[in-house]
């Protein structure tokens, strides 16, 4: 047990703490992606992310990415996975232009954890159509924020492939309103926002001040500051920022470790206002040696994590 990172995590103060994301991202869903690199466009999200790759400045997450990781989650279902990725994403882009893509808004939309965080791309017939689709989850969308939903009127020929003609004098814009809400999500927020999915941070924050960590001391640590943690839960937070791009995993002489891949603290710290010793710096450096002198790391694991760091 670590008295230090208990002691620390105690004379927060919550109500005035600040939080920040390592890094933005999108999740971004819609038709499929070819495996096949030099076939024509099947659909706009293919287009964006094969053939004429959008470039925001931010990470783009693949939802085949995060299905494929799932499998290896203790998660009951894949919504329950899909809710925790939308916690921590910047939003949760839908070009919805498919069936699948078409009933994948359908359950967004309708997903009260999803739907504050959704973001909509959407052909103008499905949006005029006397349909389930304009009455139902667009409604909602437009309901929530008119300006979560773009209409652009490209089309698809009847074999189902991408007309590109019809995309290209509407690119720009498409780009511009899916860089534009991930522009506007601040990158801290305040804890209360959070509370909620805070164990997200709380395992980052303890990854971070490690360094390196072998997965079963991150457990104990963690339920050292949150006892009703478990280590389901604490593994399927690291399977979905692993998936953000926040951390990383390696196997290394019979162990795993896990490290993050920014050297950003999550936290903007602050204290309660009974506490004497408000140095967050030094109180860190008493944290970080105490971890470490709880773990010794192999060099080899300490090493790429601190190139993983430095790299970012």
């Amino acid at each position: 047990m670590v008295a230090e990172l208990k002691g620390l995590y105690d004379d927060l103060n919550f109500d005035g703490l600040r939080v920040s994301r390592p890094s933005k991202f999108v999740f971004f869903c819609g038709g499929s992606i070819p495996l096949q690199q030099y076939e024509p466009a099947k659909n706009l999200r293919d287009y964006l992310c094969r053939v004429k790759p959008i470039r925001l400045g931010y990470d783009l997450v693949l939802a085949e990415k995060a299905v494929q990781l799932y499998r290896d989650t203790d998660y009951r279902d894949l919504i329950s996975f899909e809710e925790d990725i939308a916690r921590i994403a910047s939003v949760v882009i839908v070009i919805a232009e498919s069936a699948g893509s078409l009933a994948e808004l359908g359950a967004f939309s309708a997903n009260e954890t999803i739907c504050t965080v959704l973001r909509v791309v959407i052909q103008q017939e499905h949006e005029t159509a006397e349909s389930f689709v304009r009455y139902g989850p667009v409604e909602r969308v437009k309901n929530l924020n008119r300006s979560y939903l773009g209409v652009y009127p490209w089309r698809v020929r009847r074999t189902g492939n991408l007309v590109i003609s019809t995309v290209k004098p509407h690119l720009r814009e498409i780009k511009n309103f899916i860089g534009q809400h991930v522009s506007a999500i601040p990158v801290s927020t305040t804890y209360t926002q959070i509370s909620k999915f805070s164990l997200f941070y709380f395992v980052y924050w303890v990854i971070h001040l490690c360094l390196a960590v072998e997965v079963k001391h991150l457990c104990s640590y963690v339920k050292l500051i949150i006892p009703d943690a478990t280590d389901e839960e604490i593994s399927n937070k690291i399977y979905c920022m692993k998936i953000a791009g926040w951390l990383e995993r390696i196997a290394y002489s019979g162990k795993d470790y896990v490290y993050t891949k920014h050297d950003v603290d999550p936290f903007d710290y602050s204290f309660k206002p009974t506490v004497s010793d408000r140095d967050s710096v030094r109180r860190k450096i008493a944290v970080t040696m105490a971890l470490r002198q709880a773990e010794a790391l192999p060099k080899h694991v300490r090493s790429v994590a601190a190139a993983a760091r430095v790299s970012v």
